[in-house]
């Protein structure tokens, strides 16, 4: 049900052309919130998914295979799942605080890099953040490959 959720959210923005002004590989979370996204998923998180976000036979991956989930959609298809469906056993019960902070551990173990400002638990905010699962290519080298072509 998730994927065809995703792939018809993934069809709209492309249908629409929407691009989000910055991308998960732009660091948009700290280091700091990392250490609490840490503790927090350790806390609500592992039993499912494991204390190495690798998942077990019934629950999937946070890592590695999940990123092609939520590639192509705004970091908020991915906070608004995390913040309504889970934790498994007591759905929407953590924060909105708590919910970006895990989710800023979670982009920091896929190897996102981290940056200066701290995630914002609000979904407007998010909405401007693209789930790019390959680093974009610099505005400027692309204008010049366009060019060479």
């Amino acid at each position: 049900m998730r994927r065809k959720i995703i792939l018809v959210l993934m069809a709209c923005m492309a249908a629409s052309g929407a691009r989000a002004g910055t991308s998960v590989w732009d660091g948009v979370y700290s280091d700091e919130q990392v250490s609490r996204g840490q503790t927090l998923f350790q806390q609500s998180c592992a039993r499912c998914h494991g204390a190495n976000l690798a998942g077990t036979f019934e629950t999937p991956p946070l890592v590695g295979r999940f990123i092609p989930y939520w590639a192509g959609t705004t970091l908020d298809v991915l906070f608004d799942y995390v913040s309504t469906a889970m934790p498994l056993d007591r759905p929407g019960s953590l924060g909105p605080g708590a919910n970006a902070d895990i989710l800023a551990f979670i982009l920091k173990a896929n190897d996102f890099p981290a940056g200066t400002k701290e995630l914002s638990a609000a979904s407007e905010d998010q909405k401007s953040i693209s789930f790019d699962a390959v680093r974009p290519q610099p505005a400027a080298n692309h204008k010049k490959s366009a060019k060479a072509r």
